[in-house]
């Protein structure tokens, strides 16, 4: 007897985590692009000049300020970038409208420090836009991005298809949770330990087949419950070195099996 499952059920969960560490690649570089919208500065700007028309007014730098000599909004250039901050009642920064490198629009929301950023929407030079959400110390925390799939997996999806895809940080900046749609419709979700390493894996492929894997600390799958293209269920117990052990499926006509591996992968006990 042929242990059954094991190879089709991880051949699919390796596929997907795969998918889902360009999933957090990206996300995170997301955040990077929102950290990099920086904020422009406070000094006074020269007056401006008219040019050509009593209705264009030009300069490099531009300071709105109330009757009482407030600060309300800054407009100007910051490290070849074009900047626009937004200021509260008391001249603190609180909203950055910036086109970055490549062209990228990025808004940020600040804190009442008027420096820390707590929420920010960019788009990416490739066209993806992302989300990401700060704690009071500014380090990201949640961010979600639509992504356009590229290579391998745009080839596989036969078009351009976003895919949608969020990411969740610790407090020590590890992302311990990772879920995305790709392309070709196979959904995961990914729960990852202190240290980042990938430790349960659910997934959803096209076709509809489930699968769930549970890793060690090493990241090798040690357990795999699937349920196969022709509606078999399938746990599989694995080695150290991530062969199977044992196996549990439902065979057709005979009803449950059960099958013993020695290191090797070959079977020692089966039954029936």
């Amino acid at each position: 007897m042929q242990i059954p499952a094991p190879d089709a059920v991880t051949r699919r969960l390796d596929r997907l985590e795969r998918e889902n560490r360009r999933w957090r690649r990206l996300a995170l570089a997301s955040c990077l692009a929102v950290a990099s919208i920086g904020l422009l500065g406070q000094s006074v700007a020269p007056p401006a000049r008219s040019v050509g028309s009593s209705r264009v007014i030009e300069g490099e730098r531009f300071v709105l300020r109330d009757a009482g000599g407030r600060v309300g909004a800054t407009l100007g250039w910051e490290a070849d970038t074009p900047r626009l901050v937004l200021h509260d009642p008391a001249g603190r920064p609180r909203v950055t409208l910036s086109v970055g490198a490549g062209g990228a629009p990025g808004l940020t929301l600040l804190d009442t420090d008027g420096q820390t950023a707590r929420a920010a929407l960019v788009v990416g030079p490739d066209g993806a836009p992302g989300l990401a959400l700060f704690d009071p110390a500014g380090k990201p925390r949640l961010a979600t991005a639509l992504f356009h799939p590229s290579g391998a997996t745009a080839r596989a999806a036969g078009r351009r298809e976003p895919a949608p895809a969020m990411v969740v940080y610790d407090a020590t900046g590890v992302v311990r949770v990772t879920v995305g749609l790709r392309a070709t419709d196979a959904a995961g979700l990914e729960l990852a330990d202190a240290r980042g390493v990938a430790r349960a894996l659910v997934s959803v492929k096209a076709d509809g087949t489930p699968d769930l894997t549970m890793r060690d600390g090493d990241a090798r799958a040690r357990a795999t419950l699937g349920v196969l293209a022709d509606g078999a269920p399938a746990l599989n117990l694995n080695g150290p070195d991530g062969r199977a052990r044992a196996t549990m499926t439902f065979v057709p006509d005979k009803g449950a099996a059960l099958a013993l591996a020695d290191r090797r992968g070959a079977v020692v006990w089966s039954a029936p």
